[in-house]
């Protein structure tokens, strides 16, 4: 009877510590199975954001052993993201099932979001904080609208704060394994700073602009800002002109610049009280995370010159006007702006203060496209048009000189374009050059509300 009573003992113990099977079986307040459910009742939802045309053609019990499959296995997706490419038309909601069945292409549709999991949870050290078993039984509720045991205010909340300690606590050890390294580089603001080369004696100036090379690299190991542009290049080659206004440095870079010189070369590891802080650093283009919050960071930077604010883009400015004149068929206006005609247009002229319609590719001074219309057009969209009495100065007096048909060069000096104070992706004291066609001119109001 002691036997039969001990094993009867064991199974008991083992049934209460089995992963539960349902939501019913789920205990919200054993913290491992709520942020388990949680984050998959999340991974689910995301899928919800699909036209309703296109999820309805998916098998849901595909997409969540695919899931599964993947989140559990350390399985490679690149093959399904590639089929998916060439079988879903997510403008279209069509599916095409000439080649996979619909049961594959949903399975290869969880296989992405499964492996997006777990290598999310890998990288930051959390894959063991969670139960896959309940992390589907969240994913699957979600897609059946059945996810509602949790608030989603309180359930986005959670994941965030799970987030966000993950990244801290292994942003700790990052910071724990480069002081034991670097015992003798710590400064007062407990910053680790190493020179790596002596400079030329010359300190910076933060009021100025640097040319320089600049890298961050993320507690991952991950390089997420780097002025590298072609490694076969020399590193002169690869940099950039920054200014402490573009918000690429953080508190760890400016509290040391004191110590560093012009030809220096310095590592910098922070944490993320002196690195991008709680916010982290969003990237301007595609307001995705560059650095997360509470990231830590290491910094390789090298300056090799330094000069006024804004000086770079107004050197580069002056020879683009310099050049600009030199080209044939170019007029040089009293106001500054250049002239250059590539095609005569047979059309009428554009009238003064009228309206206009026109292909344009906007390069600034370092020679970066900044704006492209035909990009527009190439996915079906009208060229823009324009109101002359709407548009910066170098437009308004230099496109009245233009015909309908025509193709021009139009280069405007700062004081013709944004000025001193730039634009929205645009550089303040920045000289742009437009190619310019001319489709259409009328009267004000004409082509323009």
């Amino acid at each position: 009877m002691k036997k039969i009573a001990v094993l009867f003992l064991a199974f008991t113990f083992i049934a209460c510590n089995r992963s539960p099977e349902n939501i019913s079986e789920i205990d919200l307040d054993n913290f491992k199975e709520r942020i388990s459910f949680a984050l998959g009742a999340d991974m689910g939802s995301s899928l919800l954001n699909l036209p309703d045309h296109v999820f309805e053609q998916f098998n849901k019990n595909e997409l969540s052993e695919g899931f599964y499959d993947f989140l559990t296995n350390k399985k490679d997706a690149d093959d399904c993201l590639e089929i998916l490419q060439s079988t879903i038309s997510f403008e279209t909601g069509d599916m095409d099932t000439t080649t996979y069945s619909a049961n594959e292409i949903s399975r290869c549709y969880g296989n992405l979001f499964g492996e997006m999991m777990r290598k999310n949870y890998e990288s930051n050290e959390g894959i063991s904080e969670i139960d896959p078993k309940i992390v589907k039984i969240g994913f699957i509720a979600a897609l059946n609208g059945e996810d509602t045991i949790m608030p989603l205010n309180e359930r986005q909340t959670m994941i965030m704060d799970f987030n966000n300690d993950l990244i801290k606590i292994k942003g700790q050890k990052f910071m724990d394994e480069k002081t034991a390294s670097f015992i003798d580089n710590i400064t007062d603001d407990g910053i680790i700073f190493i020179e790596e080369e002596p400079g030329n004696g010359e300190n910076l100036n933060l009021q100025n602009e640097f040319n320089m090379i600049y890298v961050i690299v993320n507690q991952n190991g991950d390089t997420v800002i780097s002025t590298y542009q072609n490694l076969d290049l020399t590193e002169e080659q690869n940099t950039q002109t920054i200014s402490i206004d573009d918000g690429l440095f953080p508190q760890a870079w400016v509290l040391n610049s004191s110590n560093m010189e012009i030809g220096g070369r310095y590592t910098i590891h922070s944490d993320y009280t002196q690195g991008f802080g709680e916010d982290g650093l969003v990237s301007p283009n595609t307001q995705s995370y560059m650095i997360k919050p509470y990231e830590s960071i290491t910094i390789h930077t090298k300056v090799f010159s330094q000069g006024e604010k804004f000086g770079m883009i107004k050197e580069n400015g002056k020879k683009i006007i310099e050049d600009a004149k030199k080209l044939p068929n170019t007029y040089t206006d009293p106001s500054g702006f250049i002239l250059t005609t590539l095609e005569e247009g047979k059309g009428k002229q554009v009238p003064v203060g009228g309206d206009v319609q026109a292909h344009y590719i906007l390069t600034n001074s370092s020679g970066d496209i900044v704006e492209n219309s035909y990009m527009g057009a190439a996915q079906g969209m009208d060229a823009p048009t324009f109101s002359l009495n709407q548009v910066v100065e170098g437009w308004r007096l230099g496109i009245p000189k233009m015909k309908v048909g025509g193709r021009y060069i139009l280069v405007l000096p700062y004081n013709l374009a944004y000025g001193e104070r730039g634009n929205r992706g645009i550089n303040p004291y920045e000289t742009l050059t437009f190619e310019i066609e001319i489709l259409r001119a009328g009267e004000p109001g004409s082509l323009t509300n």
